[in-house]
């Protein structure tokens, strides 16, 4: 843990130095009360966040990573995952339920109705006792939203209300319309349960959810409760008593919010902080050596990829499609631009989603092959395309660079487009890139979602704009399927499709690196990307 440092001569606790290097770029750390340091102590961590939170209510709040990762702290849920050791750090395992505030949460037979039973006695900050009157109201309230919980619900074929019972105080029975392999994983993202006497006591005919209260005021109960909140500024986290699962690890955490990643990286590097959040990984490697610095490292589900549009000439070609697979540099990309901590992928499928194989991308680089097969598809001299890129995104560029120095060497001459973050999302919607680089953790790990989401022609992350009939079969009849060798055989069939096709070019799937001062242990690196900050130490 970090020294605690105190120099009165600059404002907010921070030291000197750290103030003279930081100016007046961040006036929001400085409106912190005097003599106060940053880092406390082993009672408490203090971690520098991007952005805050947009909004308190989370059966509004959309596409918030920060937010919701701060919800997934402070709300009940009543269930979440296991953690699990993996190649020398801590993930959750996905097939499994950790029950927190449940008892338990069983199917029937069929698996069409979901049984759960709440842990009596426990209390909201309120003093409200959580029973099944709160989970019942909480769902109410989802579907009445029509936003988050509902729309992933859909999946479940929960889509009404009544399809969610109170058998007793501490039952309540979820009906679902199918099956599903991914119930358990769909309810730990959207089992969370509001305090429903205190949103009723601010409910008005108006605004009979008391959403207008509930997106101003944190939501409290889960395993911390926010204490203190200055929007723009600070986060107090207090480890909550009445939390039924482990306690959290540290009493006190402090999340404040500092835009810059320049400034964060500054306040860890000068012990001002415990923990930097959100730092570019050349950052984020640059500082493995600085003193009082270490770097936590886990496996990552972050899937990093490039679209090839099947939509436009010459990627609606097969052909061209496997050949570019050949031409990609895969050993020097995770060396120059992942440092070598990265894993290499041979599937569309992540590392450890059920029924990867290597089947599912049999490709390696080979640039002769590469120019053979062009020649062959009928563009012996190549051609010319671009990839678009999200401007400032550093290791997009480096990705985009080294491709275009491979496909150079094929005969492709590759053009690189940078493009604001908006004119990105513009693109995505329009099928328009011929090729981008992408990137991200499917909240859901099995490939029924995969496949629904990002290679069916309705999925908004289809970046490929792919449309196969035959994985359209197949993602059909995986719905409703729980038998294990059944799923694993259609989806082994479904990476020998995509073998074909090849709409991807799968890159790598990065570790994830965290920057933490000394003593900071703990973290365990969610499939959701939502930081539980209950497992850290100091």
């Amino acid at each position: 843990m970090t020294e605690t440092r105190h120099d009165t001569s600059a404002p907010g606790g921070l030291n000197r130095r750290t103030f003279l290097q930081l100016g007046a770029g961040v006036g929001l750390v400085l409106t912190l009360p005097a003599g106060r340091a940053f880092a406390q102590g082993a009672d408490t961590l203090t971690v520098a966040i991007p952005a805050d939170l947009g909004g308190w209510d989370q059966d509004f709040l959309a596409f918030d990573t920060i937010g919701l990762a701060v919800m997934k702290n402070t709300y009940p849920y009543m269930i979440d995952y296991p953690v699990m050791d993996l190649e020398g750090g801590q993930v959750f395992e996905t097939e499994g339920v950790l029950p927190l505030y449940a008892e338990s949460f069983e199917p029937n037979e069929d698996g069409t109705v979901w049984t759960l039973k709440l842990k009596q006695g426990i209390k909201f900050p309120s003093g409200n006792e959580l029973t099944a009157a709160d989970v019942k109201w909480s769902k109410d309230r989802a579907f009445a939203a029509q936003a988050n919980v509902a729309g992933i619900y859909r999946i479940l074929g929960l889509t009404e209300p009544d399809q969610v019972k109170v058998v007793d105080d501490y039952t309540v029975e979820f009906t679902q319309g199918t099956a599903s392999a991914m119930s358990t994983q769909i309810q730990i993202i959207s089992l969370y349960v509001y305090d429903s006497e205190l949103l009723k006591s601010h409910a008005t005919d108006e605004d009979p959810w008391a959403k207008e209260w509930a997106n101003v005021n944190p939501i409290d109960g889960g395993a911390y409760n926010v204490t203190e909140y200055r929007p723009g500024e600070e986060i107090v986290l207090e480890a909550n008593p009445e939390f039924p699962g482990e306690a959290p690890g540290v009493k006190t955490i402090r999340l404040q919010v500092i835009p810059s990643a320049a400034n964060r990286r500054l306040l860890l590097q000068n012990g001002d902080v415990d923990v930097a959040l959100a730092l570019p990984l050349r950052d984020v490697m640059d500082m493995s050596e600085a003193e009082g610095v270490k770097l936590l490292s886990a496996p990552n589900n972050q899937l990093v990829f490039v679209p090839m549009n099947t939509t436009i000439t010459p990627f609606d070609n097969p052909a061209v499609r496997k050949a570019m697979a050949k031409a990609v540099p895969y050993d020097a990309l995770i060396k120059s631009v992942y440092f070598d901590e990265a894993r290499r992928v041979k599937s569309v499928l992540p590392l450890e989603m059920p029924g990867y194989s290597e089947a599912g991308y049999p490709f390696d680089t080979d640039f002769e092959a590469a120019k053979s097969e062009l020649a062959e598809a009928g563009f012996p001299d190549g051609f010319e395309t671009s990839i678009v890129i999200v401007s400032g995104d550093t290791e997009a560029e480096r990705i985009a660079v080294l491709l275009q120095n491979a496909f150079g060497q094929v005969g492709v001459t590759l053009n690189i487009e940078n493009v604001d973050p908006a004119t990105m999302q513009t693109r995505r919607q329009e099928k328009s890139a011929p090729l981008q680089v992408a990137a991200g953790q499917f909240w859901v790990n099995d490939f029924e979602y995969l496949g629904a989401t990002a290679l069916s022609p309705t999925g908004f992350l289809n970046y490929a704009n792919y449309n196969s009939e035959r994985i359209a079969e197949l993602l059909g009849s995986l719905a409703g399927v729980l038998d294990e060798e059944t799923r694993m055989g259609i989806i082994d069939e479904v990476q020998s499709v995509l073998a074909e096709d090849v709409p991807w070019l799968v890159l790598a799937q990065p570790n994830f690196m965290l920057p933490v001062t000394e003593g900071v242990e703990g973290w365990v690196q969610p499939v959701d990307g939502l930081f539980r900050l209950r497992y850290l130490t100091a």
